[in-house]
């Protein structure tokens, strides 16, 4: 019943502004397909920066050496923080049981993240890890974030070897990942839905500006 008072009330404005003339038509006009649109959505949104490496050596006999560093830019709209890190390296512990800690050297990732200013400053990271052998572990934090552009790095030394015998292939590989929650707004009027049900969305610190 409100649902048919309603669009008997919608129809009247619209009846009302076809005979009305000039600023007044558009106007009534203008509040009659405003109050058609669905409302905005408010969602969180991840940001995501890191990398995934998989060395290969060949027939060399020294490792390979892998670095990258990126940013990320924490405003204050960042709700949380969450590393993902993987490192795996074949028969690790088998090698450091015969020739010692002599692949610490040759097979290792070590990762860390910067607040702003820490890493030109001779401060410490927020965030480091070194792995040598087998490791896999998340890491999470829901504080208040210094706003500004944080850096991830990664430095790696690994072997890769591809032999026609599957078994007798291995090689050293990692995961690294950093990911930021920001709130985000979705306008049903002008944002897409994707296929697979996310949703196209403008983050609130844009439209704050």
């Amino acid at each position: 019943m409100a649902g048919s008072r309603t669009a008997l009330s919608l129809c009247a404005l619209l009846a009302l502004s076809m005979m009305s003339s000039g600023c007044l038509a558009l106007s009534i006009q203008r509040e009659v397909m405003e109050s058609w649109r669905d409302p905005p959505e408010h969602i969180n949104q991840d940001v995501t920066v890191g990398w995934t490496e998989m060395f290969e050596t060949g027939t060399e006999l020294d490792s390979v050496l892998y670095q990258n560093e990126t940013t990320i830019v924490f405003d204050e709209t960042v709700s949380s923080l969450s590393i993902n890190f993987r490192a795996q390296f074949p028969y690790s512990s088998t090698l450091e049981d015969l020739i010692g800690n002599e692949t610490n050297q040759v097979r290792y990732v070590e990762a860390r993240l910067w607040e702003p200013g820490a890493k030109e400053s001779g401060g410490n990271p927020f965030w480091e890890v070194r792995a040598t052998q087998d490791f896999q572990a998340p890491y999470d934090w829901q504080i208040d974030f210094i706003e500004g552009t944080w850096i991830l790095e990664v430095e790696a030394r690994g072997w890769g070897i591809t032999t026609p015998v599957e078994q007798l292939s291995f090689h050293d590989s990692f995961e690294l990942y950093a990911t930021i929650t920001k709130p985000c707004v979705h306008f049903p009027s002008s944002h897409e839905v994707y296929e697979n049900g996310e949703k196209e969305c403008t983050f609130l610190s844009e439209l704050e500006d």
